[in-house]
């Protein structure tokens, strides 16, 4: 094997491929990634974990065609530390140690010792007769507006990743909550081809590495067998999904309000940083009061002793006096994702879930709970 490739363009392949490696393993060939090179120029990288697989298809000159399976992390440490825009890589026949240095150079060099490709997992191919075809900015779009309400915690096995469901015909919907907040946007989807099964859950892990691939064009998204799969341009991803029961997220979203307020998201993103200083670091409490027809926001040390407190916005419905705690951050985790629009606040009371969406627009929802208003 021996070929020059790209140093970006590879280095970009094999980052790809080493997110979804865990470093801690039973077996010692999952820390690895499977390399392949053809005659025709084309480059295959491959990685698996036990739950998820990634093939990355890139592009070289290659004079003599091969494949090795190589320590994913040191490949990379070693790509990253040649100061190169093009790299060789060679192999001789019957050895499983590479020499990786720069191009027309001898110096840096690099001897990676390898394992036979043959003792690498197979990845799972798909034939895409069916399949959900979105445009790769819709998908961007549906991850980062729901991935920060994804549950960290084990014991809550359906809370870890993205429900997604076909919510009605030609509409999907990704969902994500911890318990305790909920975010959820629809999109129309582009193409669809066949029967895809939908009402699943999508491990948090592969949505970024899907999500750092994409780029311009279309994406492919199919389940079959327990399992789903994407295809970004030229980066392939299967996955398990996360086992267990999503609940109905639409029997937590308020059906009405007392009082609803329309506020700019940036602004208050600012003025949640302001009064955030003076509340409590661990819990981040601070607290909502509707007086007359404005929002105050204030901020409490957690003695109680001292406070910081803002005017922002207009009550747009209702004159209901209302006062409720909740977390800042869990509110500037949405706010970010609809800077430079307004958003709709609704609240009814004090226990009450609280509701945000972008105002004049139905696709995008959140909700978090309130906390114990002291």
């Amino acid at each position: 094997m021996k070929f020059t490739v790209n140093k970006d363009e590879f280095l970009k392949a094999l980052t790809i491929s080493d997110s979804i490696i865990y470093p801690r393993t039973p077996l010692s060939i999952l820390l690895n990634i499977y390399l392949e090179v053809h005659n025709d120029g084309q480059i295959i990288i491959q990685s698996y974990n036990g739950d998820h697989g990634v093939k990355v298809e890139a592009t070289a000159k290659v004079e003599e065609a091969g494949k090795i399976s190589l320590l994913s992390k040191k490949l990379l440490e070693i790509i990253r530390n040649i100061p190169n825009d093009t790299i060789c890589i060679e192999q001789k026949p019957g050895e499983l140690e590479v020499v990786i240095h720069p191009e027309g150079k001898k110096s840096p060099i690099f001897r990676l010792n390898g394992v036979s490709a043959e003792t690498y997992p197979t990845f799972k191919e798909f034939n895409w007769d069916s399949y959900i075809k979105l445009n790769q900015g819709t998908l961007r779009e549906l991850i980062t507006s729901t991935e920060f309400a994804v549950s960290t915690d084990q014991s809550q096995i359906a809370f870890t990743g993205t429900f997604i469901t076909e919510s009605s015909d030609g509409i999907l919907s990704f969902v994500t909550t911890d318990g305790k907040r909920l975010a959820v946007i629809s999109k129309a989807i582009e193409e669809k081809e066949g029967e895809v099964l939908t009402d699943i859950i999508v491990p948090q892990r592969i949505l970024k590495t899907i999500s750092d691939s994409l780029g311009q064009g279309e994406v492919l998204f199919a389940v079959h067998n327990g399992q789903a799969y994407f295809k970004v341009n030229n980066t392939y991803v299967f996955t398990n999904l996360v086992e267990g029961k999503f609940p109905n997220y639409r029997d937590v979203i308020p059906a009405q309000s007392t009082s609803t307020l329309t506020v700019d998201a940036s602004a208050l993103i600012a003025c949640l940083q302001q009064v955030a200083i003076m509340s409590d670091n661990e819990s981040g409490r601070v607290k909502l009061d509707v007086e007359g027809n404005q929002l105050v926001i204030t901020g409490v040390t957690v003695h109680g002793n001292s406070n910081a407190s803002v005017e922002i916005g207009e009550v747009t419905e209702g004159q209901n006096v209302v006062s409720i705690a909740v977390n800042h951050k869990a509110l500037t985790d949405f706010l970010r994702n609809i800077q430079g629009k307004n958003v709709l606040i609704s609240i009814n009371s004090s226990g009450s879930p609280i509701l945000l969406k972008p105002a004049g627009e139905s696709d995008y929802e959140y909700i978090t709970m309130p906390m114990k208003n002291n």
